[in-house]
């Protein structure tokens, strides 16, 4: 099982309730219960590579036959309604049935309502079987058989084997005669009452992957491959990897093999290491999900979880610190790698709580037990440059994000990865360039 925490969805804005969380960008669902099914798919990374693939063979199938499927939310709230008016349970066959709602006069003006709900209810649910039954079908008759459709066919199959299809198709038409209304009244609200409800959840699958291949298409998504070889070259690459949020995004590649699998990744504030990070985290929980994910390719190894530590604060409730949080992290990080899991690290600024001195040799002395291990990806941002002489350049990749200055002293972040060590200083020029100091300057002393 992936394992994520609540830390790392927050850092990947990937189930916040606003437009520009990850669940939201894909969310292209028409009804209310494929919505409330992708979320449970967000905070439920999928176990092994088939479950993946398997995933991945079915979104990409239904994008090559994209449709306008006959359904939405407003139906399911009213064929939801439909199913729960009470069962009568005292219908122990259908003959005893037809018999009560005649005694009852089921017939009749004042029963008009009801009898409308119920005509409605059961040709829309005739019509939803027969459209999935002939999706599906397709799916599964093709040269190849798309895996997880044909088992979702072979879920409604037996969830249907009550029911005469020919005569769903007559009821999906609307031509409904009183005995089949009847019939099919007592079939699906009381003899199948659940499986027309895990019917209903087959749909509602559909209904993502469905949604989830129009995001692919409408913004040019791919899927990753993967391997679970350890002698490969790269234990990860990704080409033109670029952030979902930012209108006008800047590509990188994030090649990464197991011999250098540290990343020591410097750069000033506003260069891109925190958005270069979440990117990396979203490529990876996306590839894991079995969803697309925003790059040109993307190869890698699967990975048993991923921690990130991106936007860390203090806890005021628990009366922990910045840094005491931070420690926290590492701790966390520490136990899942000796528990074996072969992990990917995302640490920003990290120790940035406590002061340089201290912060030098915490990163220092993190690195280091870190090279011991290849099993992993380590990716560590931070300000303290001078550290890039002490590190085992055999084990760790310097890279940063480009810095543009001219004679005029204008900055321009191209936000671009290049190899090495960004030397830099922006702080005292960013402060020149807003004459910060010269407006201080020009404050008349208050002094006597």
């Amino acid at each position: 099982m992936f394992t994520i925490d609540k830390q790392t969805l927050s850092d990947l804005n990937a189930i916040d309730h606003r437009d520009f969380s990850l669940c939201n960008f894909f969310d292209n669902t028409s009804t209310l219960g494929g919505r409330s099914l992708l979320y449970s798919y967000f905070i439920n990374p999928l176990k092994d590579i088939k479950e993946i693939q398997d995933r991945n063979e079915a979104i990409e199938y239904l994008s090559n036959v994209m449709d306008n499927h006959p359904f939405d939310k407003y139906m399911f709230q009213d064929l939801e309604k439909y199913l729960s008016i009470g069962v009568e349970t005292d219908s122990a066959n259908l003959f005893r049935y037809y018999s009560e709602k005649l005694s009852f006069n089921f017939w009749s003006a004042e029963n008009q309502m009801e009898r409308v709900l119920i005509k409605r209810s059961i040709a829309e649910i005739a019509m939803l079987i027969t459209y999935l039954t002939e999706l599906l079908n397709k799916a599964v008759e093709q040269e190849k058989p798309v895996r997880r459709l044909r088992e979702m066919l072979k879920s409604l199959n037996k969830l249907t084997s009550d029911f005469d299809l020919s005569e769903l198709k007559v009821i999906a038409s609307k031509k409904i005669s009183p005995a089949l209304i009847l019939k099919y009244d007592y079939k699906f609200r009381n003899l199948n009452n659940h499986n027309i409800k895990k019917i209903f959840t087959i749909i509602y699958e559909l209904d993502i992957y469905q949604g989830i291949a129009k995001s692919m298409m409408q913004n040019h998504l791919i899927f990753p491959t993967f391997h679970n070889k350890t002698d490969v070259d790269h234990m990860l690459e990704i080409k033109g990897a670029y952030n979902l949020f930012l209108k006008k995004p800047i590509k990188n590649d994030i090649i990464i093999s197991q011999e250098k699998n540290i990343w020591f990744l410097t750069g000033a504030n506003m260069t891109g290491k925190s958005t270069l990070l979440k990117t990396l985290g979203a490529c990876i929980y996306l590839a894991h999900l079995g969803l697309p994910v925003p790059a040109e390719k993307m190869d890698t190894l699967f990975f048993d979880g991923l921690l990130t530590t991106i936007n860390l604060g203090d806890d005021l409730s628990s009366g922990r610190s910045h840094f005491y949080n931070e420690v926290l992290r590492v701790k966390k990080a520490a136990e899942l790698l000796a528990s074996k899991k072969r992990m990917i690290i995302l640490l920003d600024e990290l120790f940035k709580g406590t002061n340089y001195d201290d912060a030098y040799h915490a990163t220092l002395t993190l690195v280091e037990r870190c090279e011991e291990l290849n099993n992993s990806i380590f990716l560590i941002s931070s300000h303290i440059t001078e550290l890039s002489t002490k590190l085992n350049k055999n084990h760790v990749e310097l890279k940063h994000l480009e810095t543009l200055i001219n004679e005029e002293s204008h900055i321009t972040f191209t936000y671009r990865l290049i190899p090495g060590i960004s030397t830099e200083k922006l702080g005292m020029r960013l402060l020149e360039r807003e004459k910060v100091f010269e407006l201080f300057k020009s404050i008349p002393s208050q002094r006597s």
